[in-house]
């Protein structure tokens, strides 16, 4: 390099350095080595220009990868620190049933947005995950899933804010992944005391075991007063065959609940749909609530393509001035892979249960297949009846057939008959025979 290049060096610095984030081209080389020799540029100026982004990943702090998972939009650090995910949840919905006339009450048939969530989740300085959910379904803002968790712990992770409470695997369970429309009326009996609150929850898990436990509060509701409700909730999972095309799964879970003051009633009560105002057995309200302990087993088993899941409740409400009451519901399912896939393959030991089918392959013209086709059959039973209270008991039959288009969308076809009723009153009667056909499509990433 001559004087005129060494005159003028240091001015062309800084405008190379603003293709940092482009590789030095070949004829740039000779340049570049001048430059350094000449004192012009440091030697780490020159490392960037000649390799951006290598200093960066030497430290573990490269550029933030964006990425597309199922649909879903991720941007990550390149060392997986930090996170940030956008996903969405659709499940458009139509019923319609037929026989309701005999009951003397019209349900609502039609078409409804079951469920319309947008889905926020990250990740800080890897060992702190968040969570952020609303349904934006029913012309209203629902909070869901808003919390954060800590997962610096070996095997344990520590979730504060609202979530679900840990009891029974089909509430646990996506509904993205449960194999039917609706969940059965057997967990119309605790849902009013465990479905999702805030609180603090622990998750532990092994090799062959799953563990829950939880301190809650109520759920997210606006207006209320007084002191508000509480109750724990636990479940414990061990599954001694966990492999590519079998899982057996049994599990334990109980939950206790004092109501708010504001509001020691309770009422227990089913739809035959989400909007469909048909009642089927319904206690009232139920005055004096002290407490509510909540108990039973779960079971699953699933062998290839064919999968069977059991669980029993039993609820016993404890009332000042009045009976104790005993309830009781129960549901049994099967399903059955036609294209081969396995529910096995889907089973989540470090949570206690299943996610949705996955497809072998994937229906369309990348896919070149049919997608995964599923049946499901399932029956379930309630029964409110106890000491004076008649809030009757119920038995249906649901059987479905599922088309998993892909990992992100599939449609469901269900049909529901109510079997029989304890005749009690003149709407239980006209209620046995009642058949209820519905239909979704779900998009979820």
């Amino acid at each position: 390099m001559d004087i005129r290049s060494r005159r003028f060096a240091p001015w062309l610095a800084p405008f190379l350095l603003i293709g940092a984030a482009f590789p030095a081209q070949a004829q740039d080389r000779e340049l570049l080595d001048a430059l350094l020799s000449n004192g012009a540029i440091t030697q780490e100026q020159y490392d960037e220009l000649v390799e951006p982004g290598a200093q960066n990943q030497d430290d573990g702090t490269a550029r933030a990868v964006i990425a597309f998972d199922q649909g879903a939009l991720s941007v990550r650090s390149a060392d997986g620190r930090f996170a940030f995910e956008i996903g969405a949840r659709l499940h458009a919905d139509f019923a319609w049933h037929s026989g309701d006339s005999n009951t003397g009450v019209e349900a609502t048939d039609g078409t409804e947005l079951r469920r319309a969530i947008i889905e926020l989740s990250g990740t800080i300085d890897g060992d702190w995950g968040w969570a952020a959910e609303t349904d934006l379904a029913g012309d209203d803002v629902n909070v869901k899933d808003f919390w954060l968790r800590y997962r610096g712990l070996d095997r344990v992770t520590l979730t504060v804010g609202h979530q679900k409470q840990p009891y029974s695997l089909a509430l646990e369970m996506s509904s993205n992944d449960i194999p039917f429309i609706e969940r059965s009326i057997a967990n119309d009996l605790i849902v009013p005391f465990v479905d999702r609150a805030i609180g603090l929850r622990a998750d532990a898990s092994g090799a062959r075991w799953f563990a829950a436990g939880g301190l809650f509060g109520e759920s997210v509701s606006p207006g209320s007063s007084g002191d508000e409700g509480w109750g724990f909730a636990g479940r414990y999972v061990f599954a001694p065959v966990i492999e590519a095309d079998r899982v057996l799964h049994v599990g334990l879970r109980g939950a206790y609940r004092e109501p708010a003051d504001a509001a020691s009633s309770v009422r227990i009560r089913d739809e035959t749909t989400n909007v469909s105002r048909l009642n089927i057995v319904d206690t009232g309200v139920l005055t004096g609530v002290e407490s509510v302990v909540l108990f039973g087993p779960e079971a699953a088993y699933v062998n290839g393509r064919f999968s069977l899941v059991g669980e029993y409740n039993h609820a016993a409400v404890s009332r000042a001035g009045a009976g104790d009451l005993d309830f009781s519901s129960w549901h049994l399912e099967a399903t059955w892979s036609l294209t081969g896939e396995s529910r096995a393959a889907v089973y989540s030991i470090d949570e206690g249960e299943f996610n949705r089918l996955t497809p072998a392959r994937n229906f369309g013209r990348d896919g070149g297949g049919s997608g995964a086709w599923e049946l499901a059959a399932r029956y379930a039973s309630i029964d409110l009846n106890d000491d004076g209270i008649a809030g009757g008991r119920e038995e249906t039959f649901t059987a479905g057939a599922n088309w998993h288009v892909n990992p992100s969308v599939r449609v469901l076809f269900a049909w529901t008959r109510i079997l029989a009723t304890d005749d009690s009153t003149a709407l239980r009667a006209g209620a046995e025979g009642i058949n209820v056909f519905a239909m979704r499509a779900q998009y979820a990433f």
